[in-house]
């Protein structure tokens, strides 16, 4: 469900605004990004590895996967435990202790921030006026027994100088730490990627029909 600032459920966001919330939350479907060839690891224990790895460069913004590796399954992570661990959303009814989480921040060299510890597109379309917000969107992700490969999209492209990642993850013996990348880098990359095509419209689809209801019985009336 969208939540939008300053609108009720009576005003759903207009397509103008549905469209630049889609532009900022995810990488253009119309190019193809420039890699910067770089990987860097962010902590490690003798048992567990967190680093990032394939980070590529859009116009208006960069993605890059987090990578977590363990050196052997823990039984108490079995059926996708280690994924709720890393990923932003926790199966209905799971408690995970703050602590055994795995947090991941990112800070621009202006003083922009933003986490994983705020999905940003649950606030919904409504972002006029928030042109220069740092987005940090959780995207697709795969994992097994003993890693997760864990996609995030950045926006807008950071300014000149340092691009800050801080992760933490004490559940796993890794305390709070601090790796920089080059804001320049990026942007330079990003200059390097490649439109494919004209931004193409979204397709809006209609809400689809609720089910017929019985002419008579309980289920005849809708409920209040």
């Amino acid at each position: 469900m969208w939540v939008s600032r300053g609108a009720s459920a009576s005003q759903p966001p207009t397509p103008e605004q549905r469209h630049e919330w889609r532009r900022r939350m995810s990488a253009p479907e119309n190019e193809l990004p420039a890699g910067l060839g770089l990987s860097a690891l962010l902590g490690r224990t003798d048992d567990a590895a967190v680093g990032i790895t394939q980070v590529a460069a859009f116009s208006t913004g960069f993605r890059f996967t987090l990578a977590v590796r363990l050196r052997r399954p823990r039984a108490e992570l079995a059926h996708g435990g280690l994924f709720m661990l890393v990923g932003a959303h926790v199966r209905p009814g799971m408690q995970i202790p703050a602590e055994d989480r795995l947090l991941l921040g990112i800070e621009y060299a202006d003083g922009r921030r933003a986490s994983n510890l705020h999905d940003m597109r649950m606030m919904g379309p409504a972002m006029e006026g928030d042109d220069t917000r740092l987005v940090f969107v959780q995207q697709s992700g795969s994992s097994d027994e003993s890693s997760v490969d864990q996609s995030y999209w950045v926006a807008p492209l950071p300014p000149e100088g340092p691009v800050t990642l801080v992760m933490a993850w004490p559940g796993f013996g890794m305390p709070e730490s601090r790796t920089v990348l080059d804001g320049g880098a990026i942007q330079a990359a990003a200059a390097r990627s490649t439109v494919l095509w004209p931004p193409q419209p979204a397709i809006e689809h209609e809400r689809p029909l609720p089910p017929p209801r019985p002419s008579s019985g309980w289920f005849a009336e809708p409920p209040d």
